[in-house]
Protein backbone atom coordinates (compact mmCIF):
# COMPACT_ATOMS: atom_id res chain seq x y z
CA UNK A 1 0.00 0.00 0.00
CA UNK A 2 2.45 2.22 0.98
CA UNK A 3 4.55 1.67 -2.54
CA UNK A 4 1.05 2.05 -4.26
CA UNK A 5 0.61 5.53 -2.70
CA UNK A 6 4.15 6.65 -3.11
CA UNK A 7 4.26 10.00 -5.68
CA UNK A 8 6.70 8.50 -7.83
CA UNK A 9 6.60 5.61 -10.28
CA UNK A 10 8.42 2.65 -7.91
CA UNK A 11 9.45 -0.30 -9.94
CA UNK A 12 11.37 -3.07 -8.02
CA UNK A 13 14.14 -5.25 -10.03
CA UNK A 14 15.21 -8.65 -8.64
CA UNK A 15 18.74 -9.87 -9.01
CA UNK A 16 18.76 -11.42 -12.73
CA UNK A 17 17.55 -7.89 -13.80
CA UNK A 18 13.58 -8.87 -13.79
CA UNK A 19 10.64 -6.41 -12.66
CA UNK A 20 9.07 -8.10 -9.54
CA UNK A 21 7.09 -4.93 -9.05
CA UNK A 22 5.87 -1.72 -10.38
CA UNK A 23 3.02 0.79 -9.18
CA UNK A 24 0.08 1.76 -10.85
CA UNK A 25 2.05 5.15 -11.48
CA UNK A 26 5.10 3.63 -12.83
CA UNK A 27 2.88 1.62 -15.44
CA UNK A 28 1.11 5.02 -16.19
CA UNK A 29 4.11 6.81 -16.82
CA UNK A 30 5.43 4.14 -18.91
CA UNK A 31 2.37 2.96 -20.92
CA UNK A 32 1.69 -0.86 -19.73
CA UNK A 33 -1.45 -2.19 -18.55
CA UNK A 34 -1.84 -2.85 -14.57
CA UNK A 35 0.69 -5.82 -14.34
CA UNK A 36 2.18 -5.93 -17.43
CA UNK A 37 5.38 -4.89 -16.28
CA UNK A 38 5.89 -7.65 -13.97
CA UNK A 39 8.21 -10.54 -15.81
CA UNK A 40 9.56 -7.67 -18.35
CA UNK A 41 13.78 -7.32 -18.15
CA UNK A 42 14.45 -3.70 -16.59
CA UNK A 43 16.22 -3.21 -20.25
CA UNK A 44 12.71 -2.89 -21.45
CA UNK A 45 12.20 0.27 -20.10
CA UNK A 46 15.61 1.27 -21.40
CA UNK A 47 16.01 3.74 -24.31
CA UNK A 48 16.90 1.23 -27.30
CA UNK A 49 20.08 3.09 -28.28
CA UNK A 50 21.21 2.51 -24.32
CA UNK A 51 20.38 -0.81 -24.29
CA UNK A 52 23.15 -2.82 -25.25
CA UNK A 53 25.42 -1.12 -22.81
CA UNK A 54 23.40 -1.39 -19.90
CA UNK A 55 24.19 -5.01 -18.54
CA UNK A 56 27.36 -3.56 -18.37
CA UNK A 57 26.27 -0.71 -15.67
CA UNK A 58 24.14 -3.20 -13.72
CA UNK A 59 26.96 -4.67 -12.86
CA UNK A 60 29.15 -2.00 -11.77
CA UNK A 61 26.49 -1.33 -9.52
CA UNK A 62 25.75 -4.93 -8.42
CA UNK A 63 30.27 -4.91 -7.23
CA UNK A 64 28.89 -1.66 -5.13
CA UNK A 65 25.30 -1.34 -4.10
CA UNK A 66 24.07 1.40 -2.63
CA UNK A 67 21.66 4.41 -2.49
CA UNK A 68 22.34 6.63 -5.10
CA UNK A 69 21.03 8.76 -8.31
CA UNK A 70 21.32 6.74 -11.21
CA UNK A 71 23.19 8.60 -14.15
CA UNK A 72 24.68 11.14 -12.16
CA UNK A 73 26.01 14.45 -14.77
CA UNK A 74 24.29 12.69 -17.01
CA UNK A 75 20.07 13.18 -19.10
CA UNK A 76 18.58 10.36 -18.16
CA UNK A 77 15.19 8.95 -20.74
CA UNK A 78 13.04 6.52 -20.21
CA UNK A 79 11.51 4.03 -23.16
CA UNK A 80 7.68 3.93 -22.94
CA UNK A 81 6.00 0.81 -24.29
CA UNK A 82 5.01 1.97 -27.41
CA UNK A 83 8.87 3.03 -27.70
CA UNK A 84 8.40 6.71 -27.47
CA UNK A 85 10.77 7.99 -24.90
CA UNK A 86 10.75 10.73 -22.14
CA UNK A 87 12.94 12.53 -19.42
CA UNK A 88 13.35 11.11 -16.18
CA UNK A 89 15.61 11.29 -12.94
CA UNK A 90 16.00 7.58 -11.23
CA UNK A 91 17.12 7.26 -7.56
CA UNK A 92 18.62 3.89 -6.06
CA UNK A 93 17.87 1.82 -3.58
CA UNK A 94 19.52 -2.03 -3.08
CA UNK A 95 17.48 -3.85 -1.11
CA UNK A 96 17.72 -7.13 0.54
CA UNK A 97 14.57 -9.39 1.36
CA UNK A 98 14.44 -12.91 2.50
CA UNK A 99 18.41 -13.16 1.47
CA UNK A 100 17.64 -11.92 -1.72
CA UNK A 101 18.97 -9.05 -3.01
CA UNK A 102 16.92 -5.98 -5.05
CA UNK A 103 17.13 -2.93 -6.09
CA UNK A 104 13.71 -0.56 -6.20
CA UNK A 105 14.23 2.28 -8.86
CA UNK A 106 12.27 5.42 -8.46
CA UNK A 107 11.59 7.03 -11.22
CA UNK A 108 10.53 10.93 -11.77
CA UNK A 109 9.18 12.63 -15.27
CA UNK A 110 10.89 15.53 -15.50
CA UNK A 111 9.55 16.56 -19.07
CA UNK A 112 7.82 20.12 -17.77
CA UNK A 113 11.13 20.86 -16.02
CA UNK A 114 13.27 20.29 -19.21
CA UNK A 115 10.69 22.36 -20.83
CA UNK A 116 11.20 25.28 -18.43
CA UNK A 117 15.08 25.01 -18.29
CA UNK A 118 14.86 24.89 -22.05
CA UNK A 119 12.80 28.14 -22.14
CA UNK A 120 15.04 29.92 -19.85
CA UNK A 121 18.39 29.02 -21.81
CA UNK A 122 16.08 30.68 -24.78
CA UNK A 123 15.00 33.73 -22.69
CA UNK A 124 18.30 33.94 -21.62
CA UNK A 125 20.13 33.84 -25.22
CA UNK A 126 16.81 36.44 -26.35
CA UNK A 127 18.08 39.05 -23.20
CA UNK A 128 21.89 38.35 -23.65
CA UNK A 129 21.17 39.13 -27.21
CA UNK A 130 18.65 42.95 -26.50
CA UNK A 131 21.80 43.46 -23.88
CA UNK A 132 24.58 43.77 -26.28
CA UNK A 133 21.46 45.15 -28.72
CA UNK A 134 20.97 48.34 -26.62
CA UNK A 135 24.77 48.36 -25.38
CA UNK A 136 25.44 49.33 -29.48
CA UNK A 137 22.36 51.84 -28.90
CA UNK A 138 23.85 53.22 -26.09
CA UNK A 139 27.23 53.65 -27.28
CA UNK A 140 25.96 55.10 -30.55
CA UNK A 141 24.25 57.80 -28.64
CA UNK A 142 26.88 58.28 -26.25
CA UNK A 143 28.86 59.03 -29.39
CA UNK A 144 26.91 61.42 -30.45
CA UNK A 145 26.02 63.46 -27.56
CA UNK A 146 29.29 63.97 -26.03
CA UNK A 147 31.37 64.41 -28.84
CA UNK A 148 31.82 67.90 -30.46
CA UNK A 149 31.93 71.43 -29.16
CA UNK A 150 28.89 71.36 -27.08
CA UNK A 151 29.53 71.89 -23.03
CA UNK A 152 29.76 69.17 -20.88
CA UNK A 153 27.13 69.96 -18.92
CA UNK A 154 24.72 70.05 -21.82
CA UNK A 155 26.02 67.27 -23.66
CA UNK A 156 25.15 65.21 -20.19
CA UNK A 157 21.54 66.33 -20.32
CA UNK A 158 21.35 65.86 -24.32
CA UNK A 159 22.35 62.43 -23.45
CA UNK A 160 20.69 61.52 -20.26
CA UNK A 161 17.41 62.74 -22.60
CA UNK A 162 18.26 60.81 -25.02
CA UNK A 163 18.45 57.82 -22.65
CA UNK A 164 14.88 58.18 -20.86
CA UNK A 165 13.46 58.39 -24.91
CA UNK A 166 14.99 54.86 -24.99
CA UNK A 167 13.83 53.59 -21.87
CA UNK A 168 9.88 54.47 -22.28
CA UNK A 169 10.26 52.68 -25.14
CA UNK A 170 11.87 49.37 -23.78
CA UNK A 171 9.08 50.27 -20.92
CA UNK A 172 6.58 49.90 -23.58
CA UNK A 173 8.11 46.79 -25.40
CA UNK A 174 8.09 45.45 -21.69
CA UNK A 175 4.51 45.71 -21.04
CA UNK A 176 3.92 43.54 -24.38
CA UNK A 177 6.01 40.89 -23.31
CA UNK A 178 8.88 41.66 -25.97
CA UNK A 179 6.14 41.19 -29.13
CA UNK A 180 6.43 44.85 -30.11
CA UNK A 181 5.46 48.74 -29.29
CA UNK A 182 2.34 50.28 -29.75
CA UNK A 183 3.49 53.37 -32.61
CA UNK A 184 0.90 55.67 -30.95
CA UNK A 185 2.04 55.39 -27.45
CA UNK A 186 5.44 56.07 -28.35
CA UNK A 187 4.58 59.08 -30.20
CA UNK A 188 2.53 60.02 -27.48
CA UNK A 189 4.96 59.33 -24.62
CA UNK A 190 7.35 61.94 -26.38
CA UNK A 191 4.85 64.48 -26.78
CA UNK A 192 2.93 64.04 -23.65
CA UNK A 193 4.17 67.50 -22.14
CA UNK A 194 2.43 68.91 -25.41
CA UNK A 195 -0.44 66.78 -25.64
CA UNK A 196 -3.12 69.35 -26.37
CA UNK A 197 -0.90 70.78 -29.38
CA UNK A 198 0.02 67.51 -31.04
CA UNK A 199 -2.23 65.43 -33.12
CA UNK A 200 -1.65 61.85 -33.59
CA UNK A 201 -4.01 60.08 -36.55
CA UNK A 202 -2.95 56.91 -37.61
CA UNK A 203 -3.80 52.95 -38.05
CA UNK A 204 -3.11 51.09 -35.13
CA UNK A 205 0.88 49.49 -35.61
CA UNK A 206 2.93 47.38 -33.29
CA UNK A 207 6.16 48.31 -33.72
CA UNK A 208 9.31 45.43 -34.30
CA UNK A 209 12.15 45.79 -31.39
CA UNK A 210 15.06 47.55 -33.25
CA UNK A 211 12.55 49.92 -35.10
CA UNK A 212 11.38 50.57 -31.67
CA UNK A 213 14.26 52.11 -30.70
CA UNK A 214 14.79 54.09 -33.76
CA UNK A 215 11.52 55.92 -33.31
CA UNK A 216 11.93 56.60 -29.99
CA UNK A 217 14.89 58.42 -30.89
CA UNK A 218 13.42 60.02 -34.11
CA UNK A 219 10.39 61.43 -32.40
CA UNK A 220 12.69 62.60 -29.50
CA UNK A 221 14.63 64.96 -32.04
CA UNK A 222 11.87 65.75 -33.98
CA UNK A 223 10.13 67.26 -30.29
CA UNK A 224 13.07 68.41 -28.63
CA UNK A 225 13.91 70.40 -32.06
CA UNK A 226 10.40 71.59 -32.21
CA UNK A 227 10.52 72.42 -28.48
CA UNK A 228 13.95 74.50 -29.43
CA UNK A 229 13.31 76.05 -32.45
CA UNK A 230 10.27 74.72 -33.68
CA UNK A 231 6.27 74.96 -33.25
CA UNK A 232 6.69 74.03 -29.80
CA UNK A 233 8.47 76.88 -28.90
CA UNK A 234 5.65 79.33 -29.57
CA UNK A 235 1.79 79.47 -27.71
CA UNK A 236 -0.02 79.04 -30.65
CA UNK A 237 1.82 76.29 -32.37
CA UNK A 238 0.90 72.99 -33.27
CA UNK A 239 1.93 69.60 -34.76
CA UNK A 240 0.28 66.95 -36.46
CA UNK A 241 1.82 63.64 -36.65
CA UNK A 242 0.09 61.45 -38.90
CA UNK A 243 0.99 57.44 -40.10
CA UNK A 244 -0.54 55.17 -42.32
CA UNK A 245 0.24 51.81 -44.27
CA UNK A 246 0.28 51.99 -48.23
CA UNK A 247 -0.95 48.55 -49.62
CA UNK A 248 -0.26 49.78 -53.57
CA UNK A 249 3.43 49.72 -52.56
CA UNK A 250 5.68 46.51 -53.05
CA UNK A 251 6.36 45.83 -50.75
CA UNK A 252 3.97 47.48 -48.57
CA UNK A 253 5.52 50.70 -47.05
CA UNK A 254 4.47 52.58 -43.65
CA UNK A 255 4.52 56.15 -44.09
CA UNK A 256 4.58 58.89 -41.52
CA UNK A 257 4.55 62.39 -41.79
CA UNK A 258 5.55 65.11 -39.16
CA UNK A 259 4.06 68.53 -40.19
CA UNK A 260 4.48 71.60 -37.35
CA UNK A 261 2.87 74.55 -37.92
CA UNK A 262 2.08 78.47 -36.05
CA UNK A 263 5.78 78.08 -35.06
CA UNK A 264 8.42 80.93 -35.81
CA UNK A 265 9.49 81.36 -39.43
CA UNK A 266 11.88 78.56 -40.37
CA UNK A 267 14.86 78.88 -42.38
CA UNK A 268 17.07 75.82 -43.33
CA UNK A 269 20.04 75.44 -40.82
CA UNK A 270 23.59 76.61 -41.70
CA UNK A 271 25.33 73.41 -40.19
CA UNK A 272 23.86 69.50 -39.77
CA UNK A 273 23.54 69.73 -35.91
CA UNK A 274 23.43 66.68 -33.52
CA UNK A 275 19.67 65.82 -34.02
CA UNK A 276 19.73 65.33 -37.65
CA UNK A 277 22.87 62.98 -37.43
CA UNK A 278 21.04 61.08 -34.83
CA UNK A 279 17.48 61.36 -37.45
CA UNK A 280 19.94 60.40 -40.52
CA UNK A 281 21.70 57.59 -38.66
CA UNK A 282 18.46 56.10 -37.60
CA UNK A 283 16.44 55.90 -40.43
CA UNK A 284 19.20 54.88 -42.36
CA UNK A 285 18.54 51.56 -40.74
CA UNK A 286 14.76 51.65 -41.45
CA UNK A 287 14.01 53.35 -44.47
CA UNK A 288 14.46 56.60 -46.34
CA UNK A 289 12.94 60.09 -45.38
CA UNK A 290 13.25 63.86 -45.73
CA UNK A 291 13.22 67.10 -43.96
CA UNK A 292 11.39 70.32 -45.50
CA UNK A 293 12.31 73.49 -43.95
CA UNK A 294 9.04 75.23 -45.31
CA UNK A 295 8.66 78.75 -43.81
CA UNK A 296 5.26 77.77 -42.16
CA UNK A 297 6.92 75.26 -40.40
CA UNK A 298 9.06 71.79 -40.32
CA UNK A 299 7.77 68.69 -42.32
CA UNK A 300 9.37 65.69 -42.15
CA UNK A 301 8.40 62.71 -44.01
CA UNK A 302 10.10 59.02 -43.82
CA UNK A 303 8.77 56.17 -45.35
CA UNK A 304 9.96 52.27 -45.08
CA UNK A 305 8.81 48.91 -45.94
CA UNK A 306 6.37 47.41 -43.41
CA UNK A 307 8.00 44.55 -42.56
CA UNK A 308 10.89 46.50 -41.12
CA UNK A 309 9.00 48.35 -39.02
CA UNK A 310 5.96 46.01 -37.57
CA UNK A 311 2.35 44.85 -38.15
CA UNK A 312 -1.11 46.75 -38.04
CA UNK A 313 -2.80 45.26 -35.23
CA UNK A 314 -5.83 45.28 -37.24
CA UNK A 315 -5.93 44.46 -40.97
CA UNK A 316 -9.83 46.10 -41.69
CA UNK A 317 -8.01 49.72 -41.00
CA UNK A 318 -5.81 49.45 -44.08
Amino acid sequence: MILESGPSGLVLVDGVARIVFANEHAEELLGYARGELVGQPVECLVPDRFRDGHPDLRRVFDLSPRDRPMGMGRDLAARRKDGSEFPVEIALKPMTVDGRAYVLAELVDITERKRTEDRQRLLIGELNHRIQNLFAVIQSVALSSLSGERPLREARDVFIDRLQSLGRAYTLMTEQEWRGAPLRQILASETSAFADRVTLDGVEVMVKQNAAQSFALLLHELTTNAVKYGALSAPEGSIAVRWSVERDLRPMAFVLSWQEDGGPTVAPPTRSGYGRKIIEDTMRRIGKHSIEYAPQGLKYRMEAPLEKVGWVVDDSTI
